[in-house]
């Protein structure tokens, strides 16, 4: 049997699911080298919202951390997350943008992209995976899954050739809210994997909902050609599983993966230690709860979104309608259509059940990007929306096609109004709002870091040294010894 390939998410969704995004260039960089040598199939470098956090938050050149890594990492495909005509950002994107930021991404040294559209409306991603191809990228596809009575094996099978057609390298079954169950993953993989035998085939799910080891040991058995996974400390939670399971998944059915199992715990290693320093969890694997999986899967609202609608209703004091929203919340994702519950669609989702419930009133209040969506700015919903949402929401206000706006000359108009940028800066100014970013021009910074901070005896060393209390240490190893004394005084009487 062929090898199982992995594609290794730590610095991607490890780092947002786990540290909210805030991971520092300067925790990258050292174990760059041996994450270069271990064996990856690709690296995930970077997603819209680890851009934006970058800059918004770190003060960091999002495009400053690709070259350093690419510098760092010179034999690894890098891989960038782009999303549908957000691309980066949270308003839609014409073709301009589009194509000036892949030229921009092969520049800075990314040679795959996954694109997805939340909506699963390729109309929004042909444009990309074209100039991707005509790029040189290696270009993935994404299925966004979803529990629905519209999300059948036949409507994924049916996308599978969809995309097909477009011309991408690679199709991807994505889970993004852990909500697949093993038995899903054995006839939806399988009947892909035979409607499009010759085509690279991935597979991810998420670990929160304690049944992503055996929905990845169905995708090995049905012959998934790569797996996605993250280092162990990144892994788990709302990440993904940890690079250890697979190999061990992969072995226990017969495939090989040719990874460099040293080379991953020194990267486990290295994790670990940059988790304690910033005082960050690491996750142990969720177990399945049938009682609470059949909870969460009616609404399929995902976790940071969950924390959000848990605020959202404390701070007008009422945290014990939570019940009641989440309830709302399948109700109106059902009457919209069944979106899949991602960026931006969580959000609607999520609010308009909010909406629902405090004012007492169904659809009497709605956000102006609720409306939008019905009328089909974002594209096609997966299934009808129910004909008395729209009689409230949109009236008799036309449908939009959402083709109509991919011809507009952004960055034309952007460079007319903001005079010569660079094609970094020009992109940096279209996916940022102004707040942010004239926050980030203000306080942008070099990245820096300490290329000694992997050597693990300095390290030690270091941190013993910030124990004023440490008397003494004695370390050995093999035949090394080293010793750490502190000078006692007696004070006179």
């Amino acid at each position: 049997m062929k090898p199982l390939k992995i594609l290794d998410e730590s610095l991607r969704m490890g780092q947002q699911a786990l540290w909210a995004t805030r991971m520092k260039t300067k925790w990258m960089l050292p174990i760059a080298p041996v994450m270069d040598a271990a064996g990856f199939y690709q690296v995930a470098a970077m997603a819209p919202v680890s851009f934006e956090t970058a800059a918004m938050y770190l003060y960091e050149n999002p495009w400053e951390r690709l070259r350093l890594l690419r510098q760092h990492m010179p034999n690894t495909d890098f891989d960038f997350l782009v999303r549908s005509r957000n691309v980066v950002g949270w308003f839609l994107k014409p073709n301009d943008v589009v194509e000036l930021f892949l030229k921009t991404l092969s520049k800075a040294g990314v040679h795959s992209i996954k694109v997805f559209d939340g909506l699963n409306d390729f109309r929004n991603i042909a444009f990309h995976v074209q100039v991707g191809k005509e790029l040189g990228f290696h270009v993935k596809g994404l299925l966004t899954f979803a529990v629905s009575p519209v999300h059948t094996d036949d409507y994924y099978v049916a996308k599978a050739r969809e995309l097909a057609t477009l011309g991408v390298d690679a199709v991807v079954i994505a889970d993004p809210c852990g909500s697949m169950l093993p038995e899903r993953a054995r006839t939806l993989v399988g009947r892909v994997r035979a409607a499009l035998p010759a085509m690279e085939l991935h597979f991810s799910t998420h670990p929160n909902s304690g049944v992503s080891t055996p929905c990845y040991r169905e995708a090995i058995r049905q012959g998934i050609d790569v797996l996605w996974g993250a280092c162990t400390p990144l892994a788990n939670g709302h990440s993904f599983p940890p690079h250890a399971t697979i190999v061990q998944l992969a072995r226990d059915e017969g495939r090989t993966v040719d990874l460099d199992e040293r080379r991953l715990q020194e990267i486990d290693d290295w994790f670990y230690w940059a988790a304690y320093q910033e005082k960050r969890p690491c996750y142990e694997p969720a177990e399945f709860d049938p009682v609470g999986y059949e909870q969460t899967i009616k609404h399929q609202i995902p976790g940071g979104m969950m924390s959000n609608l848990e605020s959202q209703l404390a701070s007008v004091g009422m945290s014990h309608r939570l019940p009641e929203v989440l309830e709302e919340s399948g109700r109106v994702r059902a009457e919209l259509g069944y979106p899949v519950m991602v960026t931006p669609f969580s959000q609607f989702v999520g609010v308009q059940a909010t909406l629902n419930v405090v004012t007492g009133e169904r659809y009497s209040s709605f956000p102006q990007e609720m409306a939008l969506y019905c009328r089909g700015y974002y594209g096609q919903s997966p299934g009808p929306i129910d004909p008395n949402v729209l009689d409230r929401v949109v009236g008799d206000q036309p449908l939009i096609d959402p083709t109509a706006h991919y011809y507009d000359k952004m960055v034309d108009k952007t460079r007319a109004e903001r005079g010569p940028l660079s094609d970094e800066d020009l992109l940096t100014t279209l996916f940022l709002n102004p707040t942010a970013l004239e926050t980030f021009n203000k306080n942008r910074k070099p990245i820096e870091w300490d290329p000694s901070a992997r050597i693990p005896l300095l390290a030690l060393l270091k941190e013993l040294g910030k124990r004023p209390r440490l008397r003494m240490v004695d370390v050995r190893s093999g035949n090394l010894r080293v010793g750490l004394a502190t000078e006692v005084r007696t004070l006179p009487n």
